[in-house]
């Protein structure tokens, strides 16, 4: 196995700031305000990288469904019978 550290400056709540990849495997998109220090370990042989973020406005889709974050993404009416508007939406 071997270990790599790497360090990514954060851009914030709203966004990623980097992503990590892993040759072969896929990547982690890293958010966060501040700087954060990453140690990865993987099998021999297995690259490791940063990049700029794929999709850095992905992190409110996501969070909204995996954590229930009903305030950031509700669907439907407001008690008031209006539509919301929030993010990806028109």
């Amino acid at each position: 196995m071997e270990s790599h550290t790497v360090t990514i400056d954060g851009a914030g709540w709203k966004e990623a700031a980097a992503d990590i990849t892993l040759r072969g495997l896929g990547w982690v998109a890293v958010t966060g305000s501040g700087m954060a220090k990453v140690k990865i370990t993987v099998p021999k042989g297995i690259g490791v990288s940063v990049r700029p973020p794929l999709m850095p406005y992905d992190v409110w889709d996501v969070a909204a469904r995996y954590t229930g974050g009903r305030a950031v993404r509700k669907q439907g009416k407001t008690r008031g019978g209006k539509y919301r508007k929030g993010v990806g939406r028109n």
